[in-house]
């Protein structure tokens, strides 16, 4: 007997017929089967959100299930504000391949350290807006779960939320009985991300920090379909990331999408938040991009930039991204605006007036941060430098590393204050560079907020760590920062790999 429903009454003539419908069904069927992975030919688990409908993997050895490249926004529009899904699609989505990674140029490497293969060579779009979710298999939306949401890092010009594999974590979580689900998601970066110009419109600056707020909010609305627990969100992140985290506390629009902090490497107290005209000066990012496209310096200027096929657009843009020797990549800056855009005042001075979100936070840096970030090139100096050479590039290096003009008494006073020893070699001059970076760029950064957040912070805790473990294997300059993941070439901070993939 074939059930009802694959049964259609038609009148033929005078005379009605019962044609069964199963053959025409199954072979409908058959083919929407056909359109799935074949990883999903055994059932997956299934959430339903605000994006669709999804479908993931069950990693029985872990007892975890995943779910990759669930979609947080519609794909957004170059240097807008990425907007919500108005229509959920029909039907049961994949989620068992990461999403695409934002544009990005291609990783280096560094003292003979390959921080990565060519980014070329990997998935990249510009509708790349998609988070992933590992949560304990049994978890449902009676659990109410602790969410970690982890903000990856390498500048706001690299990086993806698929170099972070939670596995690990939401394992140990669930032997140590304190389960927890784990959230990583992409966002705009360099140029596309973090565009300045007094051209641009309030809405397109720092839209890299909006995609970060737009999946905070789509946690909150979705947290509990998982078995998470939207009033017990942390997020974290590192370098890059663990900025993204201290800014997100200091700008009211992020607040009731998180409950606490954690930031590894990074305060937004640190050199990089700068006016957006910095970007129009002459060598300026925006003044250099919008000359080789042919866009002009004019008040339609953006609209170009932002009309030009990606195609046309991305290689002239990969340009920008090598600055001179010892100099920041324009694109890494976070963009003070006016009045009205997504960060109108510099972080130092909402910190000091006491002005950021009353939440408890962790903040802590590893031992010798500086060292894989001011690169190589310090090592490989032939003929060996004499002092007043050492001196001279030291100089260069610090000036471009600087925001704004530095008046020569102040380098002449960092050069005594990081002296060199009586013999100078390449090591010596690596060794300075080195240990002033690691100063000015993380440690004393990280001091000064804790200052201002212990004494401003109301009935909430402030914690500081140092992280000094010496990563086995390694060449011995790079200290504790970087490490390569197991089962992958991306780089990641050392203190995130003990806690992340072990």
């Amino acid at each position: 007997m074939l059930p009802n429903v694959l049964l259609e009454t038609k009148k033929t003539g005078n005379s009605d017929c019962k044609r069964p419908l199963l053959q025409d069904s199954f072979k409908f069927l058959l083919l929407k089967l056909s359109l799935l992975p074949a990883t999903l030919g055994s059932r997956g688990p299934i959430v339903n959100t605000t994006s669709g409908s999804y479908i993931g993997v069950h990693d029985a050895d872990n007892n975890v299930d995943v779910f990759k490249g669930i979609r947080y926004a519609s794909p957004p529009k170059r240097f807008t504000p990425a907007a919500p899904i108005a229509t959920k699609p029909k039907g049961l989505q994949s989620a068992v391949a990461f999403g695409a990674d934002c544009p990005q140029p291609p990783l280096v490497e560094t003292g003979g350290v390959a921080l990565g293969p060519p980014l070329q060579a990997k998935n990249q779009s510009e509708d790349c807006l998609f988070l992933n979710i590992w949560r304990p298999a049994s978890a449902s939306i009676e659990n109410k779960l602790p969410i970690q949401v982890y903000l990856h890092g390498s500048g706001l010009f690299e990086g993806s939320g698929s170099e972070w594999d939670g596995t690990g974590l939401v394992r140990r979580s669930i032997t140590t009985h304190k389960p927890i689900i784990f959230i990583t998601f992409n966002y705009r970066l360099g140029v596309l991300g973090f565009i300045g110009s007094a051209q641009a419109p309030n809405s397109a600056l720092n839209v890299g920090l909006q995609d970060q707020r737009r999946a905070l909010r789509w946690i909150q609305d979705n947290a509990a379909n998982f078995g998470g627990d939207a009033s017990r969100v942390t997020i974290s992140g590192e370098s890059a990331g663990a900025r993204s985290v201290h800014l997100h506390y200091f700008f009211p629009d992020s607040r009731k999408t998180f409950r606490a902090g954690i930031s590894s490497s990074g305060t937004s107290q640190a050199p990089g938040t700068v006016p957006c005209e910095w970007h129009d000066r002459p060598g300026g990012g925006y003044t250099i991009l919008s000359n080789i496209t042919g866009c002009g310096s004019g008040a339609t200027s953006f609209r170009c930039l932002q009309d030009l096929p990606f195609d046309t657009f991305w290689p002239l843009a990969l340009s920008t991204y090598q600055p001179p020797v010892g100099s920041r990549p324009p694109w890494s800056m976070v963009c003070k605006g006016p009045q009205g855009s997504f960060i109108d005042e510099y972080p130092s001075k909402k910190a000091l007036d006491g002005d950021f979100l009353n939440l408890p936070i962790i903040t802590g840096t590893n031992l010798n941060e500086g060292n894989l970030l001011i690169g190589a090139s310090f090592l490989n100096l032939s003929p060996q430098p004499s002092i007043e050479e050492e001196n001279s590039i030291l100089s260069g290096f610090i000036a471009g590393q600087s925001i704004g003009n530095v008046s020569q008494d102040t380098i002449t006073e960092l050069l005594r204050l990081y002296a060199q020893p009586e013999r100078v070699s390449n090591s010596t001059l690596y060794d300075r560079a080195a240990e002033w970076f690691t100063d000015i760029g993380f440690l004393a950064p990280q001091r000064q907020f804790l200052k201002v957040a212990s004494a401003k912070q109301r009935n909430q805790n402030v914690w500081a760590y140092s992280f000094q473990q010496q990563l086995p294997g390694f060449p011995a300059f790079l200290g504790g920062k970087f490490l390569l993941q197991p089962n992958s070439s991306l780089p990641a901070g050392a203190h995130s790999i003990f806690l992340l993939n072990k």
